[in-house]
């Protein structure tokens, strides 16, 4: 009997517990026992104004959140957010991985992360440096590298570094090299690409003024010294329009050189010929 009173007291302190759940906060709990959940494979939904807001899945992905109106879906209500920890190969995404950690988007057009303190929204903010007061960051890091990607509210995006400089025609900043299949450079050069070479009012160059210039300057003319480059580094596609300025000056020279030698060939065949009349004229 006492047995009986004992266990009934203890299921009415259960329920009553259970009623007393307060919304300011409570007290004496343990995670065990007390949490705010379901005990079967059903998911937990949360509403605001009764539309639902957030979802924690119980299945199929088990650690899964959706935040959005998965009631929705399909409807343009139903754009959601999934925060999925994978359990198995396959599940959260095709190519995912048991132990990945998968966040995708649902009826999503973009996901935008915006950062507060740009001074194109509060012009008195400081962000004349990546360090100033007024600079937030989007960082991607492990334990080791401290700065893998990360994404400015300046615009700019650094890889291998934190750090970067105030000129506005540069964006991405690299600590170490670049390995690319293919790299496309529009614009490359501010006076064009160098085919102006190749027109009739441009100015060629001596061989003995280029001579002279090599002597004084240790460089080719219009191509930056070692001095300069070790400063201020070079530009890919002015300097590619540079190189190719050389080249087509070179094949012009090319060009005057060989008119030069088939018009000395055909004076020595001349004179050649003129020497056989000698010749044959004696005979």
């Amino acid at each position: 009997m006492k047995t009986s009173l004992l266990a009934l007291a203890l299921l009415a302190g259960s329920f009553s517990f259970a009623q007393s759940w307060g919304l300011t906060g409570n007290s004496g709990t343990t995670p065990t026992n007390n949490f705010i959940g379901t005990t079967d494979d059903q998911d937990v939904v949360f509403k605001t104004n009764n539309t639902e807001r957030m979802r924690i899945f119980g299945g199929p992905y088990v650690n899964g959140v959706v935040i959005g109106n998965q009631s929705a879906a399909g409807t343009p209500a139903g754009t959601r957010l999934e925060l999925v920890s994978v359990q198995c190969s396959g599940c959260g995404a095709s190519w995912a991985q048991q132990r990945d950690f998968v966040v995708k988007t649902r009826e999503m057009r973009d996901l935008n992360f915006l950062m507060g303190n740009n001074n194109s929204e509060d012009p008195n903010t400081d962000t004349s440096t990546p360090n100033s007061s007024g600079v937030t960051r989007i960082r991607f890091s492990d334990a080791v590298h401290k700065n893998s990607l990360v994404i400015f509210n300046t615009g700019k995006v650094t890889i291998g570094t934190d750090q970067y400089d105030n000129d506005p025609n540069f964006m991405l900043y690299v600590r170490k090299g670049i390995k690319a299949e293919q790299i496309k450079v529009e614009n490359p050069s501010v006076n064009g690409w160098a085919d102006y070479v190749f027109k009739k009012d441009y100015k060629l160059r001596t061989l003995e003024e280029v001579e002279k210039h090599i002597q004084e300057k240790g460089h080719l003319p219009n191509i930056p010294s070692t001095a300069e480059v070790e400063k201020d580094g070079i530009n890919l596609g002015e300097m590619d329009a540079k190189l190719l300025e050389k080249i087509e000056e070179l094949t012009l020279y090319s060009i005057e050189q060989n008119k030069k030698l088939q018009n000395q060939s055909e004076k020595i065949e001349k004179l050649e010929k003129q020497l056989q009349q000698l010749l044959s004229d004696k005979k």
